[in-house]
């Protein structure tokens, strides 16, 4: 059965709030990227102690860490991403988490093939690290980085090849990158994807939109994993999306919530 998640910090910055609205709506689980505009691997163990007694409190659970890890350019020979990684473990180890979202680097689309085995080669050794706590490693398809396009994304599949290294599907990322998602992107990945991004955006002019009223084809990709118990994470940018992290406010984000569980109940399929 689908499990709905979200990015709380789309809600607002304080977790308070951010728990609040999620309360209204019913929502269960979240991927924490920041709190009060604090990235999830800059929290102290202090304040990520203090974050696992409000959410459990609360009777909500961690659906992913969603770490920044691989949004650096690959040009960058420090090992940095390694150190992000450890961090990451910790983190995701401190809130009973076996998730943690991660990216296949910055470069320029001419540079993909001279840069293609250091790409598989760090995601390699991240999910080596993930592995010995028992921790996936879910890769998003992003724009410039390697895994933009859905080839490239199966690439790295296919050649990290590791049991823990599985594939978040982003549909409005995939038409960012000029595809249709569930004709053109789900057939290279679908084997791989563990996790899901709804958010949708048009081929248009790229203005992000609440799921099912953009190119993303969300309502077919829904259908093609129904059944399968899987985690659905609202990522709306409706108000802002940035590099690093998005914005909606509570009432856009109601309105995101709205839209995917419109889609689901339009289609019969279960969620909680």
């Amino acid at each position: 059965m689908y499990k709905i998640s979200c990015f709380a910090d789309e809600i607002a910055p304080g977790l308070s709030e951010q728990l609040d609205v999620m309360e209204k709506l019913n929502v269960g689980w979240l991927s924490l990227r920041s709190v009060e505009d604090v990235g999830v691997l800059k929290l102290t163990d202090e304040q990520i102690d203090e974050i696992a007694r409000t959410i459990k409190a609360r009777g909500v659970g961690i659906s992913s860490i969603g770490s920044p890890i691989g949004k650096t350019p690959i040009t960058d020979t420090s090992d940095e991403y390694l150190r992000q990684t450890e961090r990451a473990i910790q983190v995701a180890e401190k809130l009973d988490c076996p998730r943690i979202r991660v990216f296949s680097f910055y470069m320029e689309k001419d540079e993909m093939d001279t840069y293609r085995e250091e790409v598989i080669e760090r995601l390699g050794k991240i999910a080596d690290l993930a592995a010995k706590s028992g921790i996936d490693i879910l890769h998003e398809n992003e724009a410039r980085i390697y895994g933009e396009a859905s080839v490239r994304c199966r690439d790295i599949l296919e050649s990290v090849n590791r049991p823990n290294f599985k594939a978040v599907f982003d549909p409005s990322n995939f038409v960012a990158a000029g595809e249709d998602p569930f004709d053109q992107s789900l057939p290279q990945v679908k084997n791989f994807v563990s996790y899901m991004h709804i958010k949708d955006s048009r081929h248009s002019d790229g203005v992000i939109v609440p799921a099912g009223e953009g190119d993303g084809q969300v309502s077919q990709v829904l259908q093609a994993f129904a059944g399968q118990d899987m985690f659905l994470t609202l990522e709306p940018h409706l108000a802002v999306a940035g590099q690093f992290k998005g914005f909606s406010g509570p009432e856009r984000f109601a309105k995101a919530y709205e839209a995917l569980t419109g889609l689901l109940k339009t289609a019969g399929i279960a969620y909680r």
